[in-house]
């Protein structure tokens, strides 16, 4: 797995000898709102490390360059020339017995508006950024801000494995079955990078299609600056995804027989 560096603090490319100013302004530009990732008052504004050149995502908000990611997915789907409008954060599941409390979040409903601006229609749509693995990044984030220089601490290795199998894998589990059984489709956007390292996924036509992937590619312009560019489009069925990002294989069952076989002189013997 690449070692990659931190490649844009708040939306900024760090190569670019970032004044004080720009450093230390805890903005986001792809929300055009302060940044907030880890708390208010003190956010760790890391959007994505990189190898210099192509960049992996680590706050789903980057995603959010210039709405682009909600037009692509409302064109998906439902077409084009459609009025959208974007609910964030909605709760799913009500807890029985607990009035007005619900559980599981779907990132965003992209509803389709009738000429009447009434939604009639909706879209799940889960982002999914890339853990890093290691150390507290924030020493290294904090001598970024007060220094412009990225330090040998600032450099990490993405954890596809953990991002996909202990972080998405549970939040589709809850989710798909639910628009599965409304017949709705499910949208979910990663980075390029991201989705080229997992295991490979069987592709479907667009109209048989339960999950449709976006995998958007972040690289670094000929005048610096990283951006997202259009996304590659992968639709597939659940089962197809639960079968290829689960955790491990299922061995055979005589495998397990044979291991059992094997350490059976360390083995308590009972009677029933």
């Amino acid at each position: 797995m690449a070692v990659l560096q931190i490649s844009e603090v708040f939306g900024n490319d760090t190569s670019q000898n970032l004044n004080v100013e720009i450093r230390r302004k805890p903005w986001c530009p792809f929300r055009i709102s302060p940044c907030t990732k880890q708390g208010k008052t003190n956010p760790l504004g890391i959007s994505s490390y990189s190898d210099g050149n192509r960049a992996t995502c680590v706050c789903p908000v980057r995603f959010q360059e210039g709405g682009n990611l909600f037009i692509d997915v409302g064109r998906l789907a439902f077409g084009q020339n459609e009025k959208i409008t974007v609910a964030p954060e909605t709760r799913l599941l009500r807890i029985p017995g607990k009035k007005n409390k619900k559980i599981g979040k779907v990132d965003y409903l992209v509803a389709r508006l009738d000429a009447n601006g009434k939604p009639v229609d909706f879209a799940a749509l889960e982002v999914q950024a890339v853990y890093i693995s290691g150390n507290s990044i924030r020493p290294a984030f904090d001598h970024f801000l007060a220094t412009g220089e990225l330090s040998e601490d600032s450099k990490r290795r993405p954890d596809f494995r953990s991002s996909a199998q202990k972080r998405l894998m549970p939040q589709l589990a809850l989710k798909v079955p639910i628009f599965r059984r409304w017949g709705k489709k499910f949208f979910v956007a990663v980075d390029a990078a991201f989705f080229d390292a997992l295991p490979p996924l069987k592709t479907v036509s667009p109209d048989n299609a339960e999950i449709t992937w976006l995998a958007y590619p972040f690289a670094r312009g000929s005048q610096g600056g990283f951006s997202m560019g259009k996304p590659a489009i992968y639709h597939t069925l659940w089962d197809d995804v639960l079968a290829s990002l689960r955790e491990g294989e299922a061995p055979e069952r005589s495998e397990l027989l044979d291991e059992i076989a094997a350490r059976m002189p360390n083995l308590s013997v009972y009677s029933t």
